[in-house]
């Protein structure tokens, strides 16, 4: 996603006049960094590419009433929450109150052993994740993987701003008693 704000911009004002090139441009910029982060949302792949699909289907549709001063990124991010929301809402699932915390990175490279021990590591960081209730998996996904602010986590998913602080520091707890339990 390395793209700069004028050519952000650039592209979105020719994709409003119809350069359907200029859309597919925003969409393979945007696709990869969104996929990541709808992915750590929901439960598989092909539901994660559909979301992707839908979202950049609405965006298209209204690009019309986008306001040129924000980023786009978060944009994206807040209709795929809208999506997933809506997602949820239909299949009634129940929400519970879990998150997670995220593995820290190293300024140097590891060594061999280190290496398997973070792969590991991420690995069972990755499985606690999945296993967090749906709510809390999106938000742990805004936070650490879209790099939104607690602000930008509530306007994304339409939730107060206590109650993401919430949700975060309990998806968190879950996580912690989850990589405790498996490595003591």
């Amino acid at each position: 996603m390395d793209i700069s704000f004028a050519l952000e911009q650039d592209l979105i004002v020719r994709a409003r006049s119809g350069d359907e090139s200029a859309f597919e441009q925003l969409v393979e910029a945007f696709t990869p960094h969104l996929f990541r982060v709808v992915r750590r949302m929901v439960a598989d792949t092909g539901e994660a590419e559909a979301i992707i699909q839908e979202t950049f289907w609405r965006v298209w549709q209204a690009l019309p009433r986008y306001k040129e001063d924000r980023r786009f990124f978060p944009y994206l991010v807040t209709i795929a929450a809208n999506l997933m929301r809506d997602a949820w809402r239909k299949e009634h699932r129940v929400l519970p109150d879990e998150f997670d915390t995220i593995v820290d990175h190293f300024d140097e490279l590891p060594s061999p052993e280190m290496q398997v021990v973070e792969a590991e590591l991420l690995h069972s960081l990755t499985r606690a994740v999945e296993e967090l209730p749906p709510l809390y998996r999106a938000i742990i996904a805004l936070r650490y993987d879209a790099g939104l602010s607690y602000e930008g986590i509530a306007s994304a998913m339409d939730l107060p701003l206590n109650t993401v602080r919430t949700y975060l520091y309990r998806a968190k707890s879950a996580l912690h008693k989850s990589l405790k339990e498996a490595y003591g």
